[in-house]
């Protein structure tokens, strides 16, 4: 009987393990931007050669990466599909490739005017910075190891749980009725077997005694 009831338990297991959404970001999600991504990156900002602005690791731009939150637009194209990390030491951005517009907060002076971008850096994307990525090939190979880790640990905790609950449950939760298994209400003075109510009604089930000692 124990040796089904772990059976069982193991399949069921298996089957829960199999169908979990691991939800942890894959190595491409963390390595190239993509549209949606939650990016930081910085740059010097020049305008007719003088510089406007700066944004590094301790102020950096922080968006969710899409056309119409990049500003100006014209990066959106320049940023997507950087690596995580990666610096383009030049880009000029002009109004036919998407320059800032007039309501831009902070850079609305620039409006229609052709900028330039030095040291356009990317320096975290999705809650991951450049110098936590894995190095390049081993990012998958890594998350498929923590996974199988996962899964087995799981596993382990699944059947050795159900086992110990299974091995000492009369000691945890009482003493179980030797006829339909359900919580015993007593034991049979007579042979000390352990029933429910119901099923020592009409006497105990193994040696027809009449007396039950009733548990505490």
């Amino acid at each position: 009987m124990k040796r089904h009831a772990l059976l069982v338990t193991l399949i069921v297991s298996l089957i829960v393990l199999a169908t979990v959404n691991y939800s942890t970001p894959s190595y491409a999600d963390m390595e190239y931007l993509a549209r949606g991504d939650f990016v930081h990156f910085g740059f010097q900002l020049y305008w007719s050669e003088v510089l406007q602005d700066t944004r590094g690791e301790d102020n950096p731009v922080e968006i969710n990466f899409t056309p119409e939150t990049t500003s100006p637009p014209g990066l959106y194209d320049v940023l997507l599909g950087m690596k995580n990390g990666g610096i383009k030491e030049k880009v000029v951005i002009t109004p036919a490739d998407g320059s800032y517009e007039s309501d831009d907060p902070e850079y609305g002076y620039l409006a229609g005017e052709v900028v330039e971008f030095r040291n356009l850096q990317i320096y975290e994307i999705n809650g991951f910075y450049y110098t936590d990525v894995f190095p390049p090939g081993g990012g998958n190979v890594g998350r498929t190891l923590l996974i199988i880790l996962g899964v087995v640990l799981g596993l382990g905790v699944v059947v050795g749980g159900s086992y110990i609950i299974y091995r000492y449950y009369p000691k945890i939760f009482g003493k179980r009725c030797l006829t339909c298994k359900s919580l015993a209400v007593g034991k049979c003075r007579n042979c000390g077997k352990s029933f429910c109510e119901k099923c020592f009604s009409n006497g105990c089930p193994s040696c027809k005694g009449r007396s039950l000692i009733r548990s505490k």
